[in-house]
């Protein structure tokens, strides 16, 4: 029997790994990265990640593609770092080769901008910024990509 397909969760660990892999991301997103929501005292700024259409499999002849868009987002309590965090983002995302275990990366495109602004419980704003992007996998039935990123520091 062959092994059935991988689901998008393995597109979702990709794309944060991707972001983490960028030192100057992750030093200066120091409230870290979050799906879907923040906790209440996580600092500023902070990324937040949301699949916004988790996966839509399409099989054709043997393979499957798995469509998926989520949204990448820098909350921060500054219009200007929030864009410039987003800029950073945008440039490590968009055509990125992201590395999906046991797929391969068809596209990582941004496809549209995310620019809102909030007021927290004490009446100061908040602004989020980023953008949504659609990744495209495909799988070959039964045969399954396996590429490693290792995350090390070395002093």
């Amino acid at each position: 029997m062959q092994p059935n397909y991988l689901t998008s969760q393995n597109i979702w660990r990709a794309l944060v790994a991707r972001i983490r892999s960028n030192a100057t991301l992750r030093a200066a997103i120091v409230g870290d990265i979050h799906e879907a929501i923040a906790a209440e005292k996580v600092p500023y700024p902070h990324c937040v990640w949301t699949p916004v259409v988790p996966g839509v499999n399409e099989d054709t002849w043997g393979e499957r593609t798995i469509v998926a868009l989520g949204d990448v987002v820098i909350v921060s309590r500054s219009s200007v770092e929030a864009s410039n965090l987003d800029q950073l983002m945008n440039e490590e995302l968009d055509e990125a080769p992201l590395n999906v275990i046991g797929q391969h990366t068809l596209i990582c495109y941004r496809v549209g901008d995310i620019r809102l602004t909030e007021s927290d419980e004490e009446g100061k704003k908040i602004y989020r910024t980023g953008g949504s992007y659609e990744i495209q996998t495909s799988q070959v039935k039964g045969k399954r990509e396996h590429r490693f990123t290792v995350d090390a520091v070395i002093a």
